[in-house]
Formats: C-alpha cells, sequence, structure tokens
C-alpha cells in the first residue's frame, strides 16, 4: 500500500507493517538551507509550552520571530508526520507522533544514565563526595552515590541510607519545594546550607533537580567535612551545585526559560 503526499513529493508505503517514508533525491542533502529548514522547525515545536499548548499562527510568529509564510510551510511538513495538528479553528497543537516518541523514551529512560555523569563532573570539579536523594514519603532514600577524592570524606551515606526529613540541607529540599502549585515563576535557583545538623562533623549543599512538569525529582547534595568548609569552599560548592542541578532539571525536560538567575537559600 503506497501512500502519496503534496510535500516535496514524497511517498510513503507500508512494508511488512512498517510505514516507510521515502523523499527523492532533490530532497536529501547536507544543505545549509536544510540545516536551516530544521532548526526552524524545532522552533516551532519548541515554542509549545504547558502555558501554550494551543497556538494560533499569529501567536507561532510572535514566539518564534519567524515569518508567517515560512511557518505555514514548515508546518504542512510536520502535520504531515504527525507532529502537529490543526485544529477545527485554524489553531495548532502538538501531534500525535510525540505522544508515540515520549512513550519510546520512558520505555528506554533510566534517571542513571542522567544524574551518574552530572555527579561525576560534581566530584571532579570539588574533589568533594555528591549523593543524590529522593523522597519517599515522610523520607528520604540516597538513590546514586560517589564518593570524593579526598582522604577525609563522608563515609556516612551509602546508596541505600534512608534519612528523615527534620533536618539537613536535603530535608529543606522536600520540605519546601515538594509540591510543584506553590512554586514560583520562573524558578529561583534554589540550595541549601546544613553544618553538622545530620552528623556533626559534616556540611553539605544540596540543590532541586525538577522534571518537565516542575516536579521535585530529587536533591542532589554536595557534602564535605566541616574543617574544610570554608566560606571560599561554600561559594564554591553552592556555585557547582546550583549549576549541575539546573543543567540536570534541563536535561530531563524542564525548559530552560523556567528558570531564573536568582540564587535563593532555604531557610527554616
Amino acid at each position: 500500500m503506497n501512500r502519496r503526499s503534496d510535500h516535496q513529493n514524497k511517498f510513503t508505503e507500508q512494508r511488512e507493517g512498517v510505514l516507510v517514508t521515502h523523499i527523492p533525491e532533490e530532497g536529501r542533502g547536507n544543505s545549509k538551507s536544510g540545516v536551516a529548514a530544521v532548526d526552524r522547525a524545532f522552533t516551532i515545536l519548541g515554542a509549545f509550552t504547558h502555558d501554550r499548548p494551543v497556538q494560533s499562527l499569529a501567536e507561532l510568529a510572535r514566539n518564534t520571530g519567524l515569518y508567517k509564510s515560512t511557518i505555514l510551510r514548515l508546518l504542512g511538513s510536520l502535520e504531515s508526520f504527525g507532529y502537529v495538528w490543526q485544529m477545527a479553528d485554524g489553531a495548532y497543537r502538538l501531534g500525535p507522533k510525540l505522544a508515540e516518541l515520549s512513550s519510546i523514551f520512558q520505555d528506554a529512560f533510566e534517571l542513571r544514565d542522567y544524574v551518574e555523569p552530572a555527579m561525576k563532573d560534581v566530584v571532579n570539579r570539588t574533589n568533594e563526595g555528591v549523593s543524590f536523594l529522593i523522597r519517599e514519603g515522610d523520607s528520604q532514600l540516597c538513590l546514586f552515590r560517589q564518593d570524593g577524592k579526598n582522604a577525609v570524606r563522608d563515609y556516612h551515606i551509602r546508596v541505600g541510607t534512608r534519612l528523615g526529613l527534620e533536618s539537613g540541607a536535603s530535608a529543606r529540599i522536600f520540605r519546601h519545594l515538594s509540591n510543584p502549585a506553590s512554586l514560583p515563576h520562573p524558578l529561583p535557583r534554589y540550595y541549601s546550607v546544613s553544618r553538622g545538623e545530620v552528623n556533626g562533623e559534616m556540611a553539605a549543599i544540596s540543590a532541586p533537580v525538577f522534571g518537565p512538569r516542575n516536579e521535585l525529582v530529587g536533591a542532589l547534595q554536595i557534602s564535605s567535612p566541616i574543617a574544610r568548609f570554608t566560606k571560599e569552599q561554600q561559594d564554591l560548592l553552592r556555585s557547582v551545585d546550583t549549576e549541575a542541578s539546573v543543567k540536570l532539571s534541563i536535561a530531563l525536560g524542564v525548559d530552560p526559560r523556567q528558570f531564573s538567575g536568582e540564587l535563593v537559600a532555604l531557610k527554616d
């Protein structure tokens, strides 16, 4: 069964139950114009957000900075592949193909693949140990851990360690930021500092990691012996931790525009 499309004379045929799209030779290639068209198409898709799930042509032009004629041409291609859908009133929304791709992504998603490289980078930049904690009911659980490079390090928290939510840097993250509806927009770069709260010899800085709907996924925490926790060290750890947590949040699907540059310390 063959199906022909009006876009670029491409046609789709079904082979062994799989739809295969053929594009003529003149539609292939690595020309700069082709790359630019792809960039513009992704710009259009990126204009749809949780706050703007449905947009008219005029709104897309305003939110992308592209000409309406360019948007219309690209929308035709995106619609033919199922990436956008034109509604009865002429407005556009994301199409079912993206739901299919999202399902494929979720099937292959492993949080470890995102968190552990971020933790390794933090260790390399600070030489201190890093933990990734998640909330489970009225407690928090260390899901991933990478030790620091210094001889004196934090041995009190390991993978599987369970802690309460009463005290500590990561506990404040979970107590203050677990309700997405209460969070401001845009999101500040939150962090929390503790000195000797959970262990009398250790200090820590923790920063939140969010998911695509601003839900709190976990806390990225750097721990250090109090003897090394000077003001200069604290400034370094805060900078590295907040930067890493924002990058990790973006990798997990948060729109970069959701973050402001404001640093906000969480306190009891």
